[in-house]
């Protein structure tokens, strides 16, 4: 582990024991538990959501809470406060969805008075239910009890400082981070959890999935070697920090699975358009927008990529979609959601064993 990465391992613990001690220090100060009753369905008319946190992947987790609470109360709107910065273009077309709050994330020019400009925002409107759907998230709670609301929904954890009126017990096992919002609401609304069911949910239009087609027919087409016949695999081969296995881990991946499967087509999506690809001649693209990005993940038959967000918006689509875990986080809890994705863990095995190992995937479940 380097330097920076057992730095940046410390700075999460640290956060994580301060929030905690931050949590007990105020509980008693302002935890209040009223619990009272949820209104009727039909009287909840708007809903705020609250999920302070700048990453793709974490705003995604939120996509199958606000697909059931649509489901649930076709009625209401349901408003979103998040600090991803491309929340809005990302969620737009989202059934039932209102606005969209963008509180900042991290530092940065003005960030106090971005921060206070979100939240005159937010009080604009007296919520009928706001929804802090995680267990542990300081800057959720901070939002949740300035928000204007009549009933207050969240886990009763034993570091849980909000002013709430309906609480529910954290689950007795870790859920996947994309499940544990419905199992709040499940909870409260005494519903039954249909975690199989669950996915991440970014609704394409038809325009949509059609550009993403062509931009991987085009790739395809730029690049000498056989006929375009033989079906498109994308791969994202440029995850961050530890996650990253490697240029010379893809190549080595990509001559084993060729070999086994020679008709298959890669395509490598990349972050930058300077970004040099895995396989200087072989298929690649890059799209900036996140939405056409998710429209070409869509035209592949397979998606392949380390644990970030391109696997998530993969796995928000219908092609099915390989998570690689090193041992840096708990595919458990963040890995590809919906049935037909796979996570597998790469640590300790050649990259040679994992291509025969998605080739089998591939080759029977996943085609």
């Amino acid at each position: 582990m380097s330097a920076g990465a057992r730095f940046r391992h410390a700075l999460r613990e640290t956060r994580g024991r301060l929030r905690h001690g931050l949590g007990l220090l105020l509980r008693p100060l302002l935890g209040t538990r009223a619990d009272t009753p949820l209104p009727a369905r039909t009287d909840i008319r708007s809903v705020l959501v609250v999920r302070i946190n700048g990453r793709l992947g974490n705003t995604l987790f939120m996509t199958p809470l606000l697909r059931q609470l649509h489901e649930l109360l076709p009625q209401a709107t349901i408003d979103l406060a998040v600090s991803y910065p491309n929340a809005a273009p990302l969620l737009a077309g989202t059934p039932g969805l209102g606005r969209v709050i963008l509180f900042p994330h991290k530092g940065g020019a003005g960030m106090a008075g971005r921060y206070l400009g979100a939240l005159r925002t937010l009080r604009q409107q007296q919520y009928d239910l706001v929804i802090e759907p995680t267990q542990f998230s300081t800057s959720g709670r901070i939002v949740l009890a300035l928000s204007r609301a009549r009933h207050r929904l969240g886990f009763a954890t034993p570091t849980q400082w909000a002013p709430l009126t309906h609480t529910v017990p954290p689950p007795a096992q870790s859920l996947h981070m994309g499940v544990e919002p419905l199992y709040l609401l499940a909870q409260a609304l005494d519903l039954p959890l249909q975690a199989g069911a669950a996915r991440l949910w970014l609704p394409l239009s038809a325009a949509e999935r059609a550009a993403g087609r062509e931009a991987i027919a085009a790739a395809l087409a730029a690049v000498a070697g056989p006929a375009t016949a033989g079906e498109p695999i994308g791969f994202f081969a440029h995850a961050t920090g530890l996650k990253n296995l490697g240029r010379s881990w893809w190549q080595a991946f990509w001559k084993e699975f060729q070999r086994l499967a020679p008709t298959v087509r890669p395509v490598e999506f990349l972050p930058t358009p300077a970004t040099a690809p895995v396989n200087p001649a072989g298929a690649s693209l890059h799209l900036p927008a996140q939405r056409a990005l998710t429209a070409a993940i869509a035209g592949t038959r397979l998606f392949i990529c380390a644990d970030g967000g391109p696997m998530h918006l993969a796995s928000s689509t219908d092609t099915p979609t390989v998570g690689l875990f090193n041992g840096h986080s708990d595919p458990a809890l963040y890995g590809p959601l919906k049935p037909a994705d796979r996570s597998i863990n790469v640590r300790g095995h050649l990259p040679e064993q994992i291509a025969r190992e998605i080739y089998g995937f591939w080759s029977g479940a996943g085609k």
